[in-house]
């Protein structure tokens, strides 16, 4: 039987924005010998997929440093230490897009591990489908972010035609299908 390996010792060994790497040392449980692994230890992550009156979804455009490029996504972004999931939610909702939608009409409709084999953080994924339009965004100061709405179709093509291609994005869009199927 598969069993948890012993985890013996964990130390940061580099500190940076927004992640830190560490050196986790553990245990084989079969040969006994230590292993090292080197692990991201990140903060969670919430999106969120809006949806207007019209049944149209809000989508966001903004450059990213890691592709290098512009990408088409859905609002989210880290979520601050100790932060409630559905509030950064909200949160970045409002920050993004200026949007807003109340507590009560945001459900969470999945959750997904970023990448479990080297990463530590989850990634929560919210349904809003009473939004309201408050007017200014509040940018990180790493941001520069347009938005659009979009029919779900357009949105399919968009995965279909590659244009969205984050796996957070796309975990989302498969969160709301099995949501919709439930419901």
């Amino acid at each position: 039987m598969l069993e948890k390996w012993k985890l013996l010792k964990a130390k940061t060994i580099f500190k940076s924005l927004p992640f830190n790497l560490l050196k986790k040392s553990y245990q084989n449980p079969i040969t006994k010998k230590k292993f090292a692994a080197f692990v991201l230890d990140t903060p969670d992550w919430a999106n969120i997929v809006a949806i207007n009156d019209k049944n149209e979804i809000l989508l966001v455009r903004q450059f990213r440093f890691g592709t290098d490029k512009i990408e088409l996504e859905i609002p989210g972004g880290c979520l601050d230490k100790g932060e409630d999931p559905k509030k950064g939610a909200q949160r970045e909702l409002k920050e993004e897009t200026g949007y807003h939608v109340d507590f009560d009409n945001l459900s969470q409709i999945g959750v997904v591990d970023a990448n479990p084999a080297i990463q530590t953080n989850r990634c929560y994924t919210f349904l809003a489908e009473k939004i309201s339009s408050l007017g200014e965004q509040n940018l990180d100061p790493d941001e520069i972010i347009e938005f659009e709405f979009a029919s779900q179709e357009k949105v399919r093509n968009y995965i279909r035609n590659g244009q969205i291609t984050n796996t957070y994005i796309i975990a989302a869009f498969h969160w709301l299908a099995l949501h919709k199927e439930l419901n």
